[in-house]
């Protein structure tokens, strides 16, 4: 296996606090891994610290090779205040290399559009982005973070806001992409997304890995990685532990 990242003994957080602490992780090619862990676990610190948003403490981020990152950030309500159309946004991706508005290709154009169609958008390609509903918000977000072709894309729950239709489109068209780009992506549902990645991190202010994409409870408990499984069926819901009985 190819190794494209290498993250080496990382510590880091915000002012002097400690989120994340000796953290290593190693990323290969076309993986698929998914990293889960409680609220406020470090989640998105580790995150950051990949996409060079924010300076560790110590240790060191290692790139193989030079890679076109595509990037999903937890949504929030403020993100739907963009005062630009669905296409725009999209578009908007590809400025870091583009710069301009106007200096578009047809080339990039004609992959927004395919986008479009792919997440389902086609009704709402002109409307501002603050017209859409949550999950058609994060698929228009989600576009934006793919259409720059990216070798490793990483998304940060990407499916928090998608409506529940649409979720196994999500997780589809995210399988089918793996088999040529590397994926990282946080998630919470892990009932649902075991069908899918590849490997597993759960961190927890220090990460543990896991090989292979099978989670259970005692595994959990092993790597002290308090979050709940999620199953779902005709009816969702969610597995707990036995409760222990006092007698009463």
């Amino acid at each position: 296996m190819e190794k494209i990242l290498e993250i080496k003994n990382i510590t880091a957080g915000y002012d002097k606090e400690v989120i994340i602490e000796n953290i290593n992780l190693d990323v290969y090619k076309n993986d698929f891994l998914a990293i889960i862990g409680p609220n406020g676990g470090g989640k998105s610190t580790l995150l950051k610290v990949i996409l060079g948003l924010l300076k560790p403490f110590s240790g060191e981020i290692d790139f193989k090779t030079k890679l076109n990152i595509g990037y999903l950030p937890q949504l929030h309500s403020n993100d739907k205040k963009f005062p630009i159309s669905v296409k725009e946004t999209i578009l908007s991706g590809l400025l870091s290399r583009r710069k301009v508005m106007n200096k578009f290709t047809s080339e990039d154009i004609k992959h927004a559009q395919e986008l479009i169609e792919k997440f389902h958008l086609e009704n709402y390609t002109d409307l501002p982005v603050g017209e859409l509903s949550g999950g058609q918000t994060q698929r228009v977000f989600l576009c934006r973070a793919m259409i720059s072709k990216p070798e490793l894309l990483i998304l940060d729950e990407p499916n928090s806001f998608v409506d529940h239709g649409f979720s196994v489109d999500l997780y589809n068209i995210l399988l089918e992409m793996n088999k040529e780009i590397t994926i990282i992506m946080v998630s919470h549902d892990t009932g649902v997304i075991t069908s899918y990645i590849k490997n597993i991190a759960c961190i927890n202010r220090t990460l543990h890995y896991h090989s292979g994409s099978e989670l259970s409870s005692d595994l959990l408990d092993q790597y002290q990685c308090p979050v709940e499984l999620i199953t779902h069926g005709k009816l969702p819901h969610r597995v707990l532990k036995d409760h222990i009985h006092n007698g009463d």
